[in-house]
């Protein structure tokens, strides 16, 4: 291939890298004001959830002799950076700190961990990217976390996700969401004549647990995006270098083309004259 077409052809590749990874900073961007919008309000609505439960007084018991579950938040999509590699991580350390035996994989890149594990119980769920599909998957994931702790199938459950801490930067954190604490009200619990006492707990414990995994996969969604926005960043100033190099050589290519297709015709001029003469 001549170095003309090598040039066009690699600007050409490196115009449609770039189209696509703008793309995708873009989409990143969008989701990452949607979920940081929505995590103040869900923060605020766990704590007062919080509120509710300590005056009820709620006492879970935890299944003794029964292994644990762990939930892993991870993500389908990537050009984010590390940040699956390190919620896998913390995943392993998890599970063989917990004994965990079922693994609920959010996303194929944070179940890729458990792959190998022996004696593991995969469960995986596609990786929302928007807050409507965060919704969805909740309704699904809260469903089989408590069918599985209710029946006795784990006796724990802990959820590996990500802290966010500003964009491009992120913490992973455990969190144990089952059994729930342990508290007691600061003030005497005064029974409501409307509701049976039973009944208030478990509606209690059902809105915690989904405001919970609410707020966690906010969170992880928001760090996902903000990695993916400073990976995206970075791409695209890669790309831009390379192009600008490539368009270089593309120009010193040309000139050179152009200098030897001159002294071509004026070495083929000469010897048209020289042949002349004699």
């Amino acid at each position: 291939m001549k170095p003309q077409k090598h040039f066009q052809h690699r600007l050409q590749t490196l115009s449609a890298l770039h189209d696509a990874v703008g793309a995708m900073r873009s989409l990143s961007a969008h989701h990452y004001r949607q979920s940081r919008q929505a995590l103040l309000p869900a923060r605020q609505y766990r704590e007062e959830i919080n509120a509710v439960i300590a005056e009820i007084g709620i006492n879970q018991s935890v299944n003794i002799g029964i292994p644990g579950g762990l939930l892993v938040i991870g993500s389908d999509l990537g050009l984010c950076g590390d940040y699956n590699s390190q919620i896998s991580d913390a995943a392993m350390k998890q599970s063989q700190e917990t004994d965990a035996r079922t693994v609920y994989a959010v996303g194929k890149r944070g179940e890729s961990a458990f792959q190998n594990a022996p004696g593991i119980e995969r469960h995986s769920y596609d990786a929302p990217v928007s807050t409507k599909g965060l919704i969805q998957l909740l309704s699904v994931l809260a469903e089989d976390l408590i069918s599985d702790y209710l029946s006795r199938k784990i006796g724990s459950l802990h959820v590996v996700s990500a802290q966010f801490d500003g964009v491009g930067h992120f913490t992973p954190i455990s969190t144990r969401l089952l059994p729930i604490e342990s508290v007691s009200g600061t003030q005497r619990f005064t029974p409501s004549p409307y509701v049976a006492p039973d009944h208030l707990r478990f509606v209690a414990i059902r809105e915690f647990l989904f405001i919970t995994l609410y707020e966690i996969l906010l969170e992880a969604n928001v760090a996902e995006h903000g990695m993916r926005l400073l990976a995206t960043e970075s791409a695209l100033d890669w790309l831009e270098e390379n192009a600008t190099s490539t368009s270089h050589r593309l120009a010193t290519a040309r000139t050179e083309a152009a200098t030897q297709e001159l002294l071509d015709i004026v070495s083929s001029r000469r010897r048209d004259i020289s042949n002349a003469f004699d």
